[in-house]
């Protein structure tokens, strides 16, 4: 069973049943593990007798080795009498002691002082090597004239290496301490029967009685860690509830806040609870006690990911990266987290070092992403290199030439904007966003005849009329305002004109409108031309103020017809103008009779 920490809590008993990928057993051993095959298993020699005869088949062996200090010789001599204290205090057939010999001998041949402090993955490789199924580490140090001693005591069990701390002690000397030791083992071996009654039923899937077994083990040794431990398995195997884990796994956690048991448990069984809060604590503290762990490490930061912690995810990937910097899989998932945790500015320098380590990578996902990322740290530098790299690569991509076309246009590069505006519309002709692009370009540079062919091809591709109509619009609009400022009678007629080329092409109410205020300029100006030319007595401006009447009229039915539809577009201007037609049609009976116009 894959817990949700990512730690496999099978029965930790059988080394065949579990396959955890992370480390529940204890840390890879140094030189030591190496030498230790190739050293022949050294006699026990000859031992100081221990009273009781000979161990017998089923008596636990015990390994004191030197203890940790900075006073080397202390720490030999913590050991030398705390082997000789229990010696005395046990008989060989309850404990039985390895004594100094065969552990000199066996550190001699693996290469070894006799006076190393080994570390605790080494004692167990040594231990193993010794027939060693307990095994005392410690630390001593000096405190004025006093000495303190801090130790606990490891046993293999399974793939797992399980901790029993043990109190500190405040001594007057070695022997004081090893006196005062020894009665804290002995006290912790009173839970050792009950601890092995539940590991045979726990192997035997009798998970009830080892229950029963590892309660008794606990009231013998209130303080046994090795009982906890085997009922938490206990509990895990019957599927107890989240609370009963919870509390078994808090009291080990306690007494060793560097239990990958008790804390891979406890992360698992607030995740059930649904406290996330609480299991990421407890996965970020087997993060903390073994953070080189990579299987470990991938687990957790899967679920910090999916929990709602990038931050904390990004922390423990960064770890990793140390000694492995090019990792693909690690790189990518810090890429999409900091883009997830809106780090854009570290999500873009991340990209780039995940497809150097995986160039395959490059696909039009990523880019979008980068790109999304450089947008939104309002990077227009990144943006442009990143969008003249994907659009290289995809040149097929309409998505990638319209963001390209819409930076260049935002840069002023308006000819390489229609240019790659363009390569969009070929894509998807249909996409109406690229054309957009091409009429905002042209637009700009003024070509409004350009920008009319460009709407012809737009509709005739499919793209929708009423988006084309919208930026076509601004060809009217700025042949309008030309006029405007102008006041000429041409400048109204090519206003006219390109309204109504556009109203043709898509009509708006933009359109309408433009179409109407231009023809009615028109027809006002043509009625400026008829009073002057009325004046005259010469044939031929009778005949050309007849020809302005025509004008007029015809210009003001057009204004009549367009204005209604475009104006929304301004409601008081349109107002304006329909009354001016009323009002002014009403002179245009009177010239036609006085000049006698046909």
């Amino acid at each position: 069973m894959m817990a949700a920490s990512g730690v496999v809590l099978s029965n930790v008993w059988e080394v065949e049943t579990v396959k955890s990928t992370h480390r529940l057993a204890a840390p890879a051993a140094g030189f030591l593990a190496l030498t230790l095959a190739a050293a022949p298993l050294m006699a026990q020699g000859q031992q100081p007798l221990q009273r009781g005869g000979p161990p017998t088949g089923d008596t636990p062996y015990i390994l004191i080795t030197t203890f940790h200090s900075d006073d080397r010789k202390l720490g030999v001599e913590m050991a030398d009498e705390l082997r000789k204290r229990v010696s005395q205090e046990h008989s060989a057939k309850e404990l039985f002691v390895i004594q100094k010999t065969p552990i000199t001998n066996t550190l001699e041949a693996s290469g070894y002082r006799p006076d190393s402090a080994l570390s605790s993955s080494d004692l167990m490789e040594l231990s193993k090597a010794l027939r060693g199924e307990l095994v005392v580490d410690g630390t001593i140090s000096k405190a004025g004239e006093r000495v303190k001693v801090e130790s606990k005591i490891l046993t293999k069990s399974g793939q797992a290496t399980l901790t029993q701390p043990l109190p500190e002690i405040d001594a007057k000397d070695a022997g004081d301490a090893a006196k005062q030791l020894e009665k804290a083992i002995s006290e912790a071996n009173k839970a050792a029967t009950s601890f092995k009654q539940c590991k045979n039923n726990m192997v035997a899937a009798k998970y009830p009685e080892a229950a029963t077994a590892a309660r008794a083990g606990i009231t013998a040794y209130p303080n046994s860690s090795f009982s906890r431990v085997c009922l938490l398995q206990a509990l895990v195997a019957q599927k107890a509830p989240s609370d009963e884990i919870i509390e078994v796994a808090s009291q080990i956690a306690t007494a060793d806040p560097t239990s990958v048991i008790a804390q891979a448990n406890l992360a698992d069984a607030y995740m059930a609870k649904g406290d996330t809060t609480k299991s990421i604590e407890h996965q970020i503290a087997l993060w903390r006690i073994d953070n080189t762990n990579t299987q470990l490490v991938r687990s957790i930061v899967q679920t910090l990911a999916q929990s709602g912690a990038p931050d904390k995810a990004i922390q423990m990937i960064d770890t990793l990266l140390v000694n492995n910097p090019a990792d693909p899989e690690m790189l990518r998932t810090k890429w999409l987290l900091q883009l997830r945790a809106n780090q854009f500015k570290a999500a873009l320098v991340t990209g780039e070092e995940y497809i150097k380590a995986v160039p395959d990578s490059a696909n039009v996902g990523y880019f979008e992403r980068q790109i999304g990322a450089a947008q939104s740290d309002s990077n227009a530098a990144a943006v442009q290199e990143l969008v003249n790299r994907a659009a290289a690569k995809f040149p097929t991509n309409s998505s990638f030439n319209l963001l390209l076309a819409q930076s260049q246009l935002k840069a002023g590069q308006l000819q390489q904007a229609i240019e790659s505006a363009n390569k969009a519309t070929q894509a998807d002709p249909k996409d109406t966003r690229g054309w957009l692009l091409m009429l905002a370009a042209y637009n700009q540079m003024k070509q409004g005849d350009s920008a009319v062919a460009v709407a012809q091809r737009a509709i005739a591709a499919g793209a929708s009329k009423d988006d084309i109509g919208g930026q076509l619009s601004a060809v009217a609009g700025e042949a309008v305002k030309k006029a405007q400022a102008s006041k000429a009678r041409a400048d109204w007629e090519d206003a006219l004109r390109a309204s109504q080329q556009v109203d043709q092409i898509a009509p708006s109410a933009n359109s309408a409108f433009f179409v109407g205020v231009s023809s009615f300029s028109v027809a006002l100006d043509a009625l400026n031309n008829i009073q002057t030319l009325s004046k005259s007595s010469k044939k031929e401006d009778k005949a050309a103020a007849c020809a302005e009447v025509k004008v007029v009229e015809d210009n003001f039915a057009t204004a009549q017809i367009s204005m209604p539809k475009g104006g929304s577009v301004s409601p008081e201007a349109a107002g304006t103008i329909m009354q001016g037609i009323q009002q002014y049609g009403e002179y245009i009976p009177q010239f036609k009779k006085a000049l006698a116009c046909k």
